[in-house]
């Protein structure tokens, strides 16, 4: 992949932090930051811009939070762990240049993210929404999308590296490209300047695309629940495994490990057992299937997440 080092001087970056933040910034009462095995930690700090400058100096690299703290996006990303993922979302990027919907292809040390930016924050559900119906049409079943959660319940949530730092286990910087891998500019200077004001999804666009997913999910709903099947629960539990299933919620190492969501975790207390195929965590916070992870992650009871989670995967 794409590995650019930029040369701006120290005194510029002043000027850009401010820039940055009005675009990328969704909290300022918190900040993360990467580690050199490339991991994240929550520093519950109020984030300043001596931080935004650090940031583009490449003194320390920070992840944006993609919700804030009403729950609410104001842009989504899909991220591609490796080359052949990263085709995908150029060919995203040229479809959507195609029918006149503005979207941001950045380079990453295995692949690289496409965002795309509201005219105004809207709710996670409906992010998610959205970005899952482009990754529908667009078949990016291997893709991450940010945010994972369509509200904040015990943590700050999901995040993505901020972009213009300088990666720390592999020190590249990883500049926005167009679609044909050509550079948006030449400095972060001038790419930072485009991205000020970055061009946003057409209302229209957004609202279409949110009605075709939700009527979709509700007419899957009502089929499978008119067919004589196995309950409803087992349904739900059959169609999806508990790791991936859990993995869009939670960073999971390859044997299933991870930080727990439901606590302020340092220790990787939250597994899941892929073989018997069900999460636990060693601290005292539960266990179980899906659905037990869903009534946790929602805080709602068992009839609820039922519902929701017919919609979500039925």
């Amino acid at each position: 992949m794409r590995k650019e080092i930029y040369k701006e001087k120290e005194e510029e970056f002043k000027e850009l932090a401010p820039i940055l933040a009005k675009t990328f910034i969704q909290r300022w009462d918190l900040y993360a930051r990467q580690l050199a095995d490339g991991s994240y930690i929550c520093i519950k700090e109020p984030l300043k811009f001596d931080h935004l400058n650090d940031h583009l100096c490449g003194k320390i690299t920070l992840g944006a939070h993609v919700l804030d703290q009403k729950s609410h996006a104001k842009y989504i990303v899909f991220d591609a762990d490796n080359e052949i993922y990263r085709e995908y979302l150029s060919d995203l990027a040229i479809f959507l240049k195609i029918i006149a919907v503005p979207s941001y292809l950045e380079d990453s040390a295995r692949g690289g993210h496409l965002w795309l930016f509201f005219s105004q924050p809207i709710s996670g559900k409906k992010a998610r929404l959205f970005g899952q119906g482009l990754a529908r049409i667009s078949n990016l079943t291997n893709v991450e999308l940010f945010p994972k959660q369509d509200k904040l319940r015990h943590g700050p949530g999901s995040l993505i590296r901020m972009p213009f730092g300088v990666h720390r286990k592999t020190g590249g910087r990883y500049g926005f490209v167009n679609p044909s891998n050509q550079p948006l500019a030449n400095s972060i200077f001038d790419q930072i300047q485009i991205l000020c004001r970055p061009e946003t999804v057409p209302v229209a666009f957004l609202e279409a695309m949110l009605n075709k997913t939700s009527n979709r999910r509700k007419a899957t709903v009502r089929k499978g629940l008119d067919e004589p099947k196995k309950p409803l629960s087992v349904q739900i539990k059959d169609s999806i495994s508990v790791y991936d299933f859990v993995g869009q919620y939670v960073e999971l190492s390859p044997n299933g490990q991870g930080l727990c969501p439901f606590h302020d975790d340092q220790h990787a207390s939250f597994s899941v057992d892929i073989e018997k195929n069900y999460w636990h965590c060693f601290a005292g916070c539960g266990g179980g299937s899906i659905i037990d992870f869903w009534m946790e992650w929602q805080d709602i009871d068992f009839k609820l997440a039922i519902k929701e989670m017919a919609e979500r995967l039925l």
